[in-house]
């Protein structure tokens, strides 16, 4: 009994110390006015779906009868419920632009800039994750369009995402916390 016990102890400190792989990615259309998205956990599929600009916010289409508003407004707010630890190592950022017009010169000047700014973001994103592989692609065609896929691939392990996990659950209970106290405290100066 007591070599169960040293086993599953052994066992569930090597899954928390296993690194997990955890990967996006993205294709968008401007003309369409929609972005597709799919989150994998070691290449195996956990969520996808479209997402489209609308007036009241961004909606988010994950099944067929299932969508998610985000309204403009609660944008900062979910920047900062999402922040990226420091146990999230990125290993892969891919991305591809499809600008149509190759004849037309601001669209030349939008495609270096995209250019101009990947090689920005790569200069910064070395020094912070040295194992990076980065690529920044640019392609042009003669009719209109504006297109882009990306894909990022992130490591981790699951030490680090149950340290996140248990932030958001603190900040849940502490949130639940101050409603609570701030309905009582309300009820009081009611009754006064």
């Amino acid at each position: 009994m007591g070599e169960f016990f040293v086993y599953s102890f052994f066992f569930g400190a090597l899954l928390l110390l296993f690194p997990i792989r955890a990967g996006a990615e993205v294709y968008f259309d401007a003309a369409e006015n929609r972005a597709w998205f799919c989150i994998s956990i070691f290449r195996l599929r956990l969520f996808g779906g479209y997402a489209e600009l609308r007036g009241e916010g961004i909606v988010f289409h994950l099944t067929q009868k299932k969508a998610v508003i985000l309204s403009y407004s609660q944008l900062s707010g979910a920047r900062k419920k999402f922040g990226v630890t420091k146990g999230v190592q990125l290993m892969r950022l891919h991305r591809v632009m499809e600008f149509g017009g190759a004849h037309n010169a601001a669209m030349m000047a939008f495609a270096a800039l995209f250019s101009a700014a990947g090689g920005a973001v790569y200069a910064v994103l070395q020094e912070m994750q040295p194992a990076l592989s980065y690529k920044s692609r640019a392609i042009f065609y003669p009719h209109p369009c504006l297109k882009g896929s990306m894909e990022l691939v992130a490591l981790m392990n699951g030490l680090v995402v149950l340290a996140a996990l248990a932030k958001m659950g603190m900040e849940g209970v502490y949130q639940w916390i101050r409603q609570r106290r701030w309905t009582i405290f309300s009820k009081k100066l009611r009754k006064n």
